[in-house]
This record gives structure tokens, C-alpha cells and sequence, in this order.
């Protein structure tokens, strides 16, 4: 067997490392006519649109607010609740107190919306406000007609049509939203009006079906394309932050992830090791076997490498040429030992031949790690780690040294 044969068949035997886009290409593949990703997928879907969403909820929670604040200033010059509670007309208090209540569970919502921190639920607060705003407008329209008072029955369409906006909700919570919004509406008008007012409720409650209907056909598509484009864009930025021959990520990614990990690392207060790792006498390599050879030889050692790391945080990446950077995330010294030696190991047992070797008479890397102290800057860090893989290269190669 020639030498680039045996590192076709290292490469072919090496373990397989995750594809970075395999997912969403898959995904897109399949199609999602359901409009329901696979379990993973869809987390992280919806974990994007919900911050995506955040300022166009916003928006619309502050034009209810002013919408609701006027319908209160209109009930208040209305209806007068002092003299409907001495009456013991009861149903007209009860619109007033839902008013009061949404308007706070609104304020909630805006309050939640501007903070810093972004609750992972905060599409079901929104699920709450629409059906509280239906809720009260239907029970305060059922009021006035009894009064024969001026009333908008535009309202409830109006509110139906709200509740598929991009408010941080999936088309199947806001189908469910609008279908509950309209089956209250039913409901409370044969349990509060009068048989005169009963034929026109029924047409109002048949047309607010059919806006359900026609909303949620309009929220499908909406969606549908929301979440092929969230796919592509996923697709593109994996490309562009991948390694073109390796397939892990390249130096940018690497970097801003490193970045990310020293932030969150100094945070969390927990360790963090930033390793830099170098194929030994790798132009030798290629000019004794030639590029493609060594391009193979590359992708081998990547697969290798990456398959090794199992927590979410860690990562290998390609720096340039024959230099790889890694991020092993919460480990304490002792771990972080063991897993370099295991990741030294895991390139040796590839067995990639390397006749030209002054090491080894088979592919072997050199690796400087160094523990993050809680303050060092990715500058910092890298330089230190650099120092201590020279430090490994002196002491004979195929080996690291941690500091």
C-alpha cells in the first residue's frame, strides 16, 4: 500500500465529525409542511425568533397600550361604575376589572420586553395578553349592547387580525390564540345577551371564524418562509465560518467563540483552557508526499479532533495552514491533562505514515495549553498559549505542555 493510500484509508477510518450545516441542508430536504422542525432544530428556532421578535412585539405592545388606554378613558365617560354597582349590574364591573387586569398584565409584558434578559417564555405572556384583550373587548361589547350604547364590533376582527402579527409567536399558538378569542366571543354572548341581540352575535361570531380562517392562511406563509430563510442563513454563515478543506470551523469562528467562552468562562468563574496545536514537521510532510496527501492528512487529524470534544462549549478549530486552536470549557486541570493526552494520542493512532519525520514515523502534533486565570484577554491568551506550544516543540515534539 503507497504512503497516500494509507492516508486515504486513516482518513476514511477516521471518526466521524459532526457536519455543521448537515442539519439545516437535511432539514430544508425534507421540507417542514407542519411547520415543525426536528426536536433540537426547532429549540433553536424558536430560542432565534423569539429574539428576533423581540422589538416587533414591542412595538405592538406599545400601540395596544395606547389603544387600551383609550378604550379605558371611553368606558370611564360611559359607564359609570359607582351607579352600575348600586344597580347590581354586575357585568359591567367585570368589564372594567378585566380592563384594569389586562392593562397590568400589558405593563408586565412591555416591562418584560425592555429589560436586559429576555425570558425564554415570554411568547406565552404574550398568548395571554391577546386572549385577555379579546376576552375583555367581547365582554365589554355584550355591556354596551345591553345599554344600547355605541360599541365597535369591528373590534373583535381587528383583535383576530393582531394576534397572527410577529409577536413572538409560532403560527400554531397564534392559530390557537385566534381560536380561543373567538370561541370566548361566542360563548359569552349566548351567556350574557338577550334573544334580541342573539341573530346578529351569531353572524359577528361566524365572520370572526372565517378571519381566523383567513389569518391563519396569511400566518402559514409568513412563517413558512420565516423558517426557510432562518435555514439558509444558518446554511450560509456555517459555510463562511467553516474550514474550506476541513469542514470544522475556520479562525474567525474559532476566535469569536473563544471570544464568547473567556467572557463566559470569567462569568461562571470556571476553568478554561485555550490550546494551541501544531502538526510536527508537516512541509517535510508535503514534500514528501505531495499536497494532496497532506490536504487528506488534514481533514484526518480535524475529524479526529473534533470528535473527541463532547460538551457544548468546546471546540477545535483551524487557524491556518497546519495550526489548529481549541477551547476545552469547565475543566479543571487534572481533566484538561488528560483530555490533551488523550487528543495527542488520538492523531498518533491515526497512523498517518510520515517517513520524513525527525519525531515519529507517523503524523504526530505538537500542543501548548494554557489554563485561563479569570482575567487574560483572547490576546493575551493566545500569546501565552503559543509561548508553551514552542516550549513543546523544544522538548522533542508530539507531546504538550499545559501551564
Amino acid at each position: 500500500m503507497s504512503a497516500l493510500e494509507q492516508v486515504i484509508d486513516a482518513a476514511e477510518n477516521a471518526p466521524p465529525a459532526p457536519a455543521r450545516d448537515s442539519s439545516y441542508a437535511g432539514q430544508r430536504a425534507r421540507g417542514f409542511k407542519r411547520l415543525r422542525f426536528v426536536l433540537g432544530l426547532e429549540d433553536e428556532y424558536r430560542r432565534y425568533m423569539r429574539v428576533e421578535q423581540r422589538m416587533s412585539t414591542l412595538v405592538c405592545a406599545l400601540t395596544a397600550l395606547g389603544i387600551w388606554l383609550v378604550f379605558i378613558a371611553l368606558d370611564i365617560s360611559r359607564l359609570d361604575p359607582l351607579t352600575e354597582y348600586r344597580a347590581q349590574r354586575y357585568d359591567a364591573l367585570a368589564a372594567t376589572a378585566l380592563r384594569w387586569i389586562t392593562l397590568a398584565v400589558l405593563l408586565f409584558l412591555i416591562s418584560v420586553l425592555v429589560g436586559k434578559r429576555l425570558p425564554r417564555a415570554y411568547n406565552r405572556l404574550s398568548f395571554l395578553v391577546l386572549v385577555l384583550i379579546g376576552t375583555t373587548s367581547s365582554v365589554s361589547a355584550n355591556v354596551f349592547k345591553l345599554r344600547d350604547l355605541a360599541q365597535a364590533d369591528l373590534a373583535g376582527f381587528v383583535i383576530i387580525m393582531a394576534v397572527f402579527l410577529p409577536v413572538g409567536l409560532t403560527f400554531h399558538q397564534s392559530v390557537a390564540a385566534a381560536i380561543l378569542i373567538a370561541v370566548l366571543n361566542a360563548l359569552l354572548g349566548f351567556v350574557m345577551l338577550d334573544p334580541g341581540h342573539i341573530h346578529e352575535h351569531i353572524r359577528i361570531s361566524i365572520l370572526m371564524f372565517f378571519a381566523v380562517f383567513v389569518g391563519a392562511v396569511g400566518a402559514y406563509l409568513r412563517e413558512y418562509t420565516q423558517r426557510d430563510h432562518f435555514l439558509l442563513r444558518r446554511m450560509l454563515h456555517n459555510r463562511a465560518m467553516s474550514d474550506a478543506l476541513t469542514g470544522i470551523g475556520n479562525r474567525r469562528l474559532f476566535e469569536e467563540h473563544a471570544a464568547t467562552a473567556l467572557r463566559q468562562a470569567r462569568r461562571e468563574r470556571t476553568g478554561l483552557v485555550f490550546a494551541i496545536l501544531d502538526v510536527d514537521h508537516f512541509k517535510k510532510y508535503n514534500d514528501r508526499y505531495g499536497h494532496q496527501a497532506g490536504d487528506l492528512a488534514l481533514r484526518s487529524l480535524a475529524r479526529a479532533l473534533e470528535a473527541r470534544l463532547r460538551r457544548p462549549m468546546d471546540m477545535v478549530g483551524r487557524l491556518g495552514g497546519e495550526e489548529f486552536g481549541l477551547i476545552l470549557y469547565g475543566v479543571r486541570p487534572d481533566t484538561a491533562r488528560t483530555m490533551l493526552e488523550n487528543l495527542v494520542h488520538a492523531v498518533s493512532s491515526l497512523d498517518i505514515p510520515h517517513d520524513a519525520s525527525d519525531t515519529a514515523p507517523h503524523l504526530t502534533v505538537s500542543a501548548g495549553a494554557a489554563l485561563f486565570d479569570g482575567l487574560e484577554t483572547l490576546e493575551q491568551i493566545y500569546r501565552r498559549a503559543d509561548g508553551l506550544l514552542y516550549e513543546s516543540k523544544a522538548k522533542g515534539r508530539n507531546r504538550f505542555t499545559l501551564g
